[in-house]
């Protein structure tokens, strides 16, 4: 079977998850990466041995390239898998597919008339206990779903003084804790109950109205302590908690 060649959009932290996952698999070939900046790209690319490109642009421009994983922030998602449709190349994007239901939709129009795959990376479905939860499901080992409970609890980001482009809206999008990360437990619930969330009532709150904010970029998960020095007060919109 012809290799397939895919390029990596994102050099940070799932740019190197999804990079590490694609060498693994011997019938797909890592064949580009692009960064935010060229340098980026070459330091990632130099790493692994792999072709960089400074502008994700010049990916779509090369023929070869049968399909891309956007491993971006969350605003970058909808205009690159865009491009990328519009080029003819498969997309596989990191959660969630866009920021806005409408982009979602174009989404999803633009693949079927370009006739190429548009999927969203929701990688928790393949952890063998989901699997086997679904397969209890299906074979009727659960009887009738009736109610279905669960939480998604994470620490990182507690603190005013944790930073993440998450936490900026024009970065993340306007929902950073249920878009982002309870995406993660919604695409859960319905994956292993094959049923379809139809209405929702929900309560959302920012703990920290402001945050301090790094004057120079830091890593995801890194959890460094800035001094007073290192950090601008910065005015947050986006949740830091959801009850649905």
């Amino acid at each position: 079977m012809k290799p397939i060649r895919t390029a990596i959009l994102g050099t940070g932290f799932m740019g190197r998850v999804h990079l590490e996952a694609v060498r693994r698999l011997e019938s797909v070939e890592a064949a580009a990466i692009a960064g935010r900046t060229a340098e980026a790209a070459q330091r990632l690319g130099t790493g692994f041995s792999i072709p960089a490109m400074g502008d994700y642009r010049d990916v779509l421009r090369d023929p070869a390239i049968d399909a891309v994983h956007i491993c971006t922030p969350n605003a970058e998602h909808f205009p690159m898998a865009k491009a990328a449709l519009d080029a003819g190349k498969h997309v596989l994007c990191e959660k969630p597919l866009a920021t806005t239901i409408e982009e979602g939709e174009e989404l999803v129009s633009l693949a079927a008339r370009k006739g190429v795959r548009n999927c969203v990376c929701h990688n928790l479905r393949f952890y063998p206990m989901v699997q086997q939860m679904r397969r209890m499901c299906e074979a009727g080992d659960l009887g009738e779903i009736l109610v279905l409970q669960g939480t998604y609890f994470q620490d990182w980001l507690l603190y005013d003084t944790d930073w993440n482009w998450r936490v900026d809206a024009k970065a993340g999008g306007a929902s950073r804790c249920m878009a982002d990360i309870g995406s993660h437990w919604f695409d859960l619930a319905e994956h292993v109950t094959g049923l379809r969330v139809k209405s929702l009532c929900a309560d959302l709150q920012t703990f920290h109205p402001t945050r301090k904010q790094p004057k120079h970029s830091v890593e995801t998960f890194a959890n460094k302590l800035p001094g007073p020095e290192d950090y601008i007060e910065t005015g947050v919109n986006t949740e830091d908690f959801g009850a649905v």
